[in-house]
């Protein structure tokens, strides 16, 4: 290769991770799909035996 060409003509910077989307609030709609995936989850992993994040848990005792 010459000294002119680049090796990693090909490589693009990263885009900012930093920057994060704003949290939209929930329709009731959504909020229960949410609560009702929560209280699936909590199920699964008793049945697996796996520990349930306390987020998780705390979102699948709130009423649908």
């Amino acid at each position: 290769m010459s000294a002119a060409s680049s090796e990693h003509r090909y490589v693009h910077t990263p885009r900012s991770t930093t920057a994060k989307p704003a949290k939209k609030k929930a329709t009731p709609a959504e909020h229960r799909v949410q609560v009702a995936a929560a209280r699936l989850r909590v199920t699964l992993d008793e049945r697996l035996g796996r520990e349930t994040p306390a987020k998780t848990k705390a979102l699948a005792k709130e009423p649908i």
